[in-house]
């Protein structure tokens, strides 16, 4: 019966501690409002803390700040732009100082916080565009993904059974 005990004690605290999650990315600003909006509506809500995120396309170091082009996504529940979605336009991320172009390379994932200054007439690729352009106040480069994503996946089975008036059995499996 002690073996029987221990073995459900056991299994019980294995299934507790694969149960934890992610916490989500705690919202700095308004998600709601996409660059796209912005663009079409050509202004921009006063004084509010927006967070948009999404893929840098360019980046301009200039004397005194440096400007990335992003690609804008809706965001995860973790703040990570979610590229399985349709982009929601583009935007300007101005940063005081200087950034590392090679660690905020083409390609990479932003997540920045900030307010809209202004909206600045542009082009990609041969096309007219209006962007706006958020003066930063947190910016979150994401770890590099490589490869698809796999979501892990952990499986526990505990079953108690049977084989007669006078015996019993306990069985645990774990399936990864």
């Amino acid at each position: 019966m002690k073996t029987g005990s221990a073995l459900i004690l056991i299994s019980t605290l294995l299934l507790a501690s694969a149960c934890s999650t992610l916490e989500p990315y705690p919202e700095a600003g308004i998600r709601s409002i996409t660059p796209d909006q912005v663009s079409r509506l050509k202004s921009s809500p006063d004084s509010a803390m927006l967070e948009w995120g999404g893929v840098i396309v360019a980046l301009e170091n200039l004397k005194q700040s440096t400007e990335l082009q992003i690609i804008a996504y809706p965001l995860a529940r973790n703040g990570r732009p979610d590229t399985d979605e349709p982009p929601v336009g583009r935007f300007i991320a101005v940063s005081a100082g200087y950034l590392e172009s090679g660690d905020y390379a083409r390609g990479r994932q932003v997540t920045v916080t900030g307010e809209i200054d202004r909206l600045r007439e542009g082009k990609v690729g041969q096309a007219d565009y209006l962007f706006p352009v958020l003066l930063t106040q947190k910016i979150q480069l994401w770890p590099q993904q490589y490869g698809a994503t796999v979501t892990p996946r952990f499986n526990f089975g505990l079953s108690v059974g049977s084989g007669g008036s006078t015996r019993g059995g306990v069985g645990v499996g774990i399936g990864f």
